[in-house]
């Protein structure tokens, strides 16, 4: 009898207590996940936070945390995580009263475009560890991926001098009688530029600006469909990648830039473009903008956008076509603009093997930029 009483005593006790921890388990539990740098560069390190707080008296033996993010985030390997379809993670803890654990995992954003968490789900166990109580959690952190940076020794001979070509034909256009105004020295400013006056005050070196005879820019006209039938992904971002180059260097060279896709964000209809800017902030923005392309199977005509973006358009402007694609209804167009007096170039990405010379024969101002088949 008595062996009876201490059985229905272990089970009431037992009952209550999963009973109680059914309904506190949850009770001032919170879990966290964040990104060190909300905004990074393709191949740059960044770190993943988890926090995971227990905030109140009732101790937590065993709590395993899930969550799953993009299979481009390159985390090191380790037994407990798994990399399919996306990035799989399981962390377990042991959190007593009031108990605050902080985890890091470090890991190389490897593509550009804007990421965050898929899914975090919480698990615990009770305290005899029989039994799971499971809650799935909303996570609203995010982390942007700019496009990857191409060093100068990076760009070939032929980009330099067409590049080259566009500014000195632009600084041509600099009236050195109509002053402007005196601004901090940039590596690009000209020495005869310097004004030592100026200097000598601020200590710091100082040049005068000018206004323009007639104001230019240079339009990018990228296309995101490519002609090749090997990883035309690798070469859409390549030239991605060449856009944000030459956005910056055009604008370091005291050149406003706009840049025209034929691609949208994701979840958008509105084809991505940036209107002509010149400094530092535009150059982000236009990062920015190019981080949120998508890749499409299918794009908006190229052909449509060439023609609405140059014809009737300033033809003492720097049109700079960066493309893929070099079907014969582009190419025909590129030349039509040129024999109409437009200042129109054309950048080829394409594979170190893939030969354009046929294209190129007899014009300086087509030009190839060879990458590499991992891109």
């Amino acid at each position: 009898m008595r062996l009876w009483i201490v059985l229905l005593i272990g089970a009431a006790f037992y009952f209550l207590l999963n009973l109680f921890f059914r309904k506190n388990w949850y009770k001032g539990l919170t879990v966290s996940i964040d990104f060190e740098k909300k905004e990074v560069r393709e191949g740059d390190k960044n770190t993943l936070t988890e926090v995971v707080r227990n905030d109140k008296a009732m101790p937590l033996p065993v709590a395993l945390v899930k969550f799953s993010i993009t299979r481009t985030f390159l985390f090191p390997k380790e037994s407990n995580s798994a990399v399919t379809d996306l990035y799989y993670r399981n962390e377990y803890f042991s959190l007593w009263s009031h108990q605050i654990i902080t985890r890091k995992y470090g890991f190389t954003a490897s593509k550009r475009g804007e990421y965050s968490i898929t899914s975090l789900d919480l698990v615990c166990k009770d305290f005899f560890l029989f039994k799971n109580v499971f809650a799935g959690l909303k996570q609203f952190t995010s982390v942007l991926v700019l496009p990857g940076s191409i060093r100068p020794g990076e760009v070939p001979d032929d980009v330099l001098h067409l590049t080259g070509e566009i500014v000195h034909r632009n600084k041509l256009t600099e009236d050195p009688f109509a002053f402007h105004g005196i601004r901090e020295y940039q590596p690009y400013d000209p020495v005869n530029h310097i004004n030592w006056k100026a200097t000598a005050k601020s200590e710091m070196l100082q040049v005068n600006t000018f206004h323009t005879t007639n104001r230019r820019n240079v339009t990018i006209l990228l296309n995101l469909e490519t002609g090749s039938l090997r990883r035309g992904d690798v070469i859409a971002e390549a030239g991605i990648k060449i856009a944000s180059y030459l956005t910056g260097y055009f604008i370091q060279e005291g050149i406003p830039v706009a840049i025209y896709t034929n691609s949208t964000a994701k979840d958008s209809e509105e084809l991505i473009y940036m209107e002509e800017g010149g400094d530092e902030e535009h150059i982000h923005n236009v990062d920015v903008a190019l981080a949120h392309l998508e890749l499409k199977e299918f794009y908006p005509s190229f052909l449509q956008l060439m023609k609405d973006r140059i014809e009737g358009n300033d033809p003492e402007n720097d049109y700079l076509i960066v493309s893929n694609d070099r079907r014969e209804e582009l190419v025909t167009e590129y030349k039509e603009l040129q024999s109409r007096g437009f200042h129109v170039s054309f950048i080829i990405p394409d594979y170190e093997y893939v030969s354009v010379k046929h294209l190129m024969t007899g014009d300086s101002n087509i030009v190839k930029w060879g990458i590499d088949d991992e891109g």
